[in-house]
C-alpha cells in the first residue's frame, strides 16, 4: 500500500506542471490499434525502441475511453470495480502492449504481469511468442480475462491496487534488447479524487497558456 500512496501523492502533487512528455500515442505503422478494435487510437504509451526492436505499454478506461490519468511518465489512475453493461465483468480499465521485433533471429517477447498489487513488485513472465503470436503485435488485455484469471492471477478489480507490467524482448543468448513498464494504480475513492483536482488544475493552466 505505501507504493500507492507515495505514488499518488507524487502524482497528485506535480500534475499541474507535468504534460505527457513522455507517454505517447502509436500509429497504424506500430500495429495499433489492435484489429477489431474500434476508439483506442489515442491510448498512451511509455514507447522503447532499442537495438532494433520495439516495445510500448498503455493503459485505457475499458469501454469509456482510450484515457487513463496519468504522470506522464509511466503511471496511470483507473477506477476500481468492473464494467457490467457488457456482461463480460471486465476490470473498469485494460493494459495495452505493442511489440515489434522486426528481423531479430531467436528473440523472445516477454509480458510481465505483477501478482502483488497491493504493495511490492512480484512478476510472472508470460513468453508471448511460446503461444504461436506473431513477431509484431498489437493487444488490448484486461486482468479479469478468463485466460489470465485461470492461471492464478488473482485480481480484486474492487480493491485499490497497484499492479505493474512490464514487456521486453531478449535476444537469443539471453540479453535484453529493449524493455518498457508501467504501472496502474487503483486508488481509495476519495483518493481518486485529487487525482481529479490535479487533473482540473492542469487543464486550467494549459487553458491559461494558450
Amino acid at each position: 500500500m505505501i507504493k500507492k500512496m507515495f505514488a499518488l501523492a507524487a502524482f497528485a502533487a506535480m500534475a499541474p506542471f507535468t504534460a505527457n512528455a513522455a507517454l505517447t500515442t502509436l500509429t497504424v505503422a506500430d500495429g495499433w490499434p489492435p484489429v477489431g478494435s474500434s476508439g483506442l487510437g489515442a491510448v498512451l504509451f511509455n514507447a522503447v525502441e532499442d537495438n532494433g526492436v520495439k516495445v510500448a505499454m498503455g493503459a485505457h478506461a475499458y469501454k469509456n475511453s482510450a484515457y487513463l490519468p496519468n504522470d506522464g511518465e509511466r503511471n496511470f489512475y483507473a477506477q476500481n470495480g468492473v464494467y457490467a453493461p457488457d456482461g463480460k465483468n471486465y476490470a473498469n480499465w485494460s493494459f495495452d502492449f505493442v511489440y515489434d521485433i522486426r528481423s531479430c533471429q531467436g528473440c523472445k517477447v516477454w509480458l510481465g504481469i505483477d501478482t502483488d498489487s497491493s504493495a511490492g513488485v512480484s512478476y510472472t513472465d508470460i513468453d508471448l511468442l511460446s503461444f504461436g503470436l506473431p513477431t509484431m503485435l498489437a493487444e488490448s488485455w484486461n486482468l479479469e480475462m478468463s485466460f489470465l484469471t485461470t492461471p492464478g492471477f488473482n485480481f480484486n478489480p474492487y480493491m485499490p491496487s497497484s499492479t505493474d507490467f512490464r514487456l521486453f524482448v531478449t535476444s537469443a543468448t539471453g540479453a535484453t534488447l529493449a524493455s518498457t513498464d508501467i504501472t496502474v494504480h487503483v486508488p481509495e475513492p476519495a483518493s481518486m479524487a485529487l487525482v481529479g483536482v490535479a487533473l482540473a488544475g492542469l487543464g486550467l493552466a494549459r487553458r491559461r497558456r494558450s
